[in-house]
């Protein structure tokens, strides 16, 4: 294959290109119709819009700067992020909010957005999660599992699941026995009586103390 000529221009000092219509406006274009464009130094393009037609575009910088260029404390335009042209359908954004400090999502246009990561302190709310799931054990460190305003606390396995506790578990003392819940037995604690236990169990029906063996036994000597 015979080799292709190359022609190299080399020009000292600034070298410019403009176009202009037969009407003096600057709204020409210049068409490059090339294989392959190659340039060997920074790219500065000062316009206000960029478009690239590519199906893949790889880029090998690890970061993507936005809003470069910024001369204020924060984002001047409050927000700076990417947006998905979806067609038909509202557009999807992922933008961060320098009012909020925070990450947000948008799948209606930009109209309203969900708060997906606040600064430092990653997943403010579990409740904003409807439907958690965890993806390995639940460490509590120091705190507590707790509820509000006297709710109860359910534990309610599926189908034939079982509540299982691999240690001893401690009932604190009640001072006073909790009132009858109708289908349920209510087990409970508070200073033993005459059954040595210390364990209550408060029904519908009974409210009394688990006797203890040694205290049966004398029950039983007694009776």
């Amino acid at each position: 294959m015979a080799t292709q000529p190359v022609t190299y221009k080399k020009v000292f000092g600034d070298y410019e290109i403009a176009t202009t219509d037969v009407d003096g406006s600057t709204e020409s274009q210049i068409v490059l119709r090339t294989e392959q464009v190659r340039i060997y130094g920074d790219l500065i393009v000062t316009g206000s819009q960029s478009i690239v037609s590519e199906t893949n575009l790889a880029i090998k910088d690890r970061i993507a700067m936005l809003n470069e260029g910024e001369g204020g404390a924060g984002v001047t335009g409050q927000y700076s992020g990417l947006e998905v042209d979806r067609g038909s359908l509202d557009n999807a954004l992922l933008i961060f909010d320098e009012v909020t400090d925070t990450w947000n999502i948008s799948i209606d246009g930009g109209t309203s957005y969900e708060e997906i990561l606040t600064t430092g302190t990653g997943l403010k709310n579990v409740v904003e999660d409807t439907s958690p799931e965890l993806g390995g054990n639940l460490d509590v460190l120091t705190h507590s599992i707790v509820s509000s305003s006297n709710r109860n606390i359910t534990i309610a396995p599926n189908g034939t699941g079982q509540v299982v506790l691999n240690t001893e578990f401690r009932v604190i003392n009640t001072p006073a026995a909790p009132g009858a819940t109708a289908g349920y037995n209510t087990v409970y604690a508070k200073t033993p009586g005459a059954g040595g236990t210390g364990l209550y169990v408060q029904n519908s029906t009974v409210n009394d103390e688990l006797v203890s063996k040694s205290k049966a036994i004398v029950f039983s000597i007694i009776f």
